[in-house]
Formats: C-alpha cells, sequence, structure tokens
C-alpha cells in the first residue's frame, strides 16, 4: 500500500521568531510524504521574509487577519492529503512524529491520533514542566467523547486526523473565541464519529511563552463553558449530570479569575451559573461576596490564607 500523503497545516501571524525551528522540524521527518500549507494570516512582523526562505518546500496562502481558526480552515481546504497533521508556529515535532502516527493510525484503525507533548519555556530557553500536570493524555483513546467533556490534554501540535472526517463534523467554529477553546470543540465533534490513537513517546514539543493564547484564562474559561453547555441538550440524563457538575467547576474557577481582576459584576455573573449548575453552601457564598467592595474581598482573602496557612 502506497504511504499516505500528510498535508501539515501550519498556520501564521506574527511568529517571525519561531517559524524556522517549526518549519524545519517538518523538513527533518523521517516520513517523507508530506506537503506543507503555510496561512500567513494578516503578518505585519517579518514572517513573510522567513517565509520566502522556504518558498520552493512549501505552499504559502496569503489571507488578512482572521485568526488563528480561520487559517487552521484555510490550510485543511488547500490540503490534498489523506491526513491532515495540525502544527502551530511556534511549536515543533521530532523526526520521527509523523511516522509513528500514520503507523498507530492504520494499526488502530483510528481518525485521530495524538502524541504526548513536551513543554519548553521560551524565557529561560529550557525544558519545564506541564502547564496543567495532571493532564493524562494517554486517556485520549479509543471512543472517549465523554472522556473529553470532563477536560481536554489533546495538544493541538500532536494531531494528525484523516481529511475525510472534516466533511461530517466541519471545521473550526468561528463562533468560539480563542484558538485553543476551538481545538477542543473540534476534538468533541471527532470523538463522536471517530476512536482516537495514542503514541505515548513525547514527539511534540509546545513552547510557552507570553504572546499565547493559552494565557488568557478568562477568554478560555468563558468559551469552555459556552461550547459545553450547547451540549447539554443532547446528552443523556448520567452524561447531563457529569457537564453540570464540570460547568460548576469551571464557572467557580472563571468567578475567582474575575474577583482577581477585581471585575465583581463579571464574578457575579460567573458564580451565579455556578450556584446554577450545581447548587451549593460555596457558591452561595461566593456570590454574596461579588457584592463587597474589592478592599474587603482583598482582607477576607488575606485571612482565609493565614487560617489556612495553619492548618
Amino acid at each position: 500500500m502506497a504511504e499516505p500523503l500528510v498535508s501539515v497545516v501550519i498556520p501564521v501571524h506574527n511568529g517571525e521568531r519561531y517559524l524556522e525551528t517549526t518549519i524545519q522540524s517538518v523538513l527533518n521527518q523521517t516520513y517523507t510524504r508530506l506537503e506543507i500549507i503555510v496561512v500567513n494570516d494578516g503578518s505585519t512582523d517579518g514572517s513573510r521574509n522567513v517565509l520566502r526562505k522556504y518558498k520552493d518546500r512549501i505552499q504559502l496562502f496569503e489571507q488578512p487577519q482572521l485568526g488563528v481558526g480561520a487559517a487552521r480552515n484555510r490550510g485543511v481546504l488547500e490540503a490534498r492529503g489523506e491526513l491532515v497533521a495540525f502544527l502551530d508556529q511556534d511549536d515543533w515535532w521530532f523526526p520521527t512524529k509523523i511516522e509513528k502516527e500514520v503507523d498507530e493510525l492504520f494499526r488502530s484503525d483510528s481518525g485521530l491520533v495524538h502524541t504526548n507533548t513536551l513543554y519548553f519555556d521560551d524565557s529561560t530557553q529550557t525544558f519545564c514542566d506541564p502547564l496543567d500536570p495532571l493532564a493524562k493524555p494517554e486517556e485520549y483513546i479509543g471512543w472517549c467523547y465523554d472522556r473529553l467533556l470532563l477536560g481536554n490534554a489533546i495538544c493541538n501540535s500532536s494531531v494528525v486526523v484523516r481529511r475525510v472526517l472534516f466533511a461530517q463534523v466541519g471545521l473550526c467554529d468561528y463562533r468560539i473565541e480563542g484558538n485553543s477553546v476551538q481545538d477542543y470543540d473540534l476534538w468533541l465533534r471527532l470523538a463522536q464519529v471517530t476512536p482516537f490513537g495514542f503514541v505515548e513517546e513525547p514527539l511534540t514539543v509546545f513552547r510557552l511563552h507570553p504572546g499565547q493564547g493559552t494565557n488568557n484564562r478568562r477568554l478560555m474559561l468563558r468559551e469552555q463553558i459556552k461550547i459545553l453547555q450547547w451540549r447539554l441538550p443532547t446528552s443523556d440524563r448520567e452524561r447531563r449530570r457529569k457537564l453540570r457538575k464540570r460547568l460548576a467547576g469551571l464557572a467557580d474557577l472563571l468567578g475567582r479569575f474575575e474577583l482577581d481582576f477585581q471585575d465583581h459584576t463579571a464574578a457575579r455573573k460567573a458564580f451565579w451559573m455556578a450556584l446554577m449548575f450545581r447548587p451549593s453552601i460555596r457558591a452561595l457564598c461566593l456570590l454574596c461576596i461579588t457584592y463587597l467592595s474589592p478592599g474587603c474581598v482583598t482582607y477576607i482573602r488575606n485571612i482565609y490564607g493565614r487560617l489556612k496557612g495553619r492548618h
């Protein structure tokens, strides 16, 4: 059987600093049946100059700045490969990444395969602990829709997916703000139509730096709540129970972030949601706190911190 063509989709917006490492990691793959599709999403830095160096080895598409989801969608629509691999402009791969994923894809008859991920701190130029030390990407395997409803540990740059599946589930949803939540919504839709495969070896590197979207935690939490709420009406009783519990936890966390930013109106809305999703004394107390002044909230937090430190 002939090796399938893999279309590597790289959305770019002001990624001049990282692009050479990213593109070179694709060119260094041991799997050679690749096409590299770069969508330049209105970059205003020197990204075009970097991309010109690779003009004979990549397919470059230009568009005004429409967002990473739109750039990713354009890349998928331009792809000719049977398989599509996503790679963010600031991440990179180890050389055997695609080879091992293609093997796993056909061995397990999966529609999507992802790998373990290493994290790289750009400020110190060293590998570091993951963003979420409790994340277990190895649990997202097989028919894992219910597992995904309770959290997402799949790194976008680690994913290879059969292109034909996009005709079933669609592409990134523009109603969702924040590229990391768009990814999550796409995985949820894919998990309803295909089993997932996993390569345990860490073959993807996720670069941590101040400019990335994952740093906007409040936006991410709002959008996660939104996409999970969409799924409540179509869920059975047990799934709804688990979803409501998770939604209450996300709303609680969002409310605390809003308090950190002294936006008591937004915090009140979040704690109301937490109370509606899963009534509790905690949610009611936190809701009441939002009616106090920022100074009073800081005072209460300091007292709570001292009491907690004694135990």
